[in-house]
């Protein structure tokens, strides 16, 4: 009765082992495929780069320049 007993035990500690090692690798690899499915986003700039006009012209439609007032 006690060698049952402890056979039991020990086959089912090894099966929460076993269980326990296969969600420690699962969970990483399904996070990694989450979050790759995510990165179909596209990218926002961090910065926006504008440049001043000419600080007395101003050009026009039609091409000419005008004096700023």
């Amino acid at each position: 009765m006690k060698k049952d007993a402890i056979s039991t035990g020990l086959f089912i500690a090894i099966g929460f082992l076993c269980v326990a090692i296969v969600i420690a690798i699962l969970i990483p690899v399904v996070r990694d495929v989450v979050g790759a499915a995510d990165d179909n986003r596209p990218t926002i700039p961090g910065v926006t780069m504008s440049q001043p006009l000419e600080p007395h012209r101003v050009a026009t439609a039609d091409g000419t320049t005008l004096p700023l007032v």
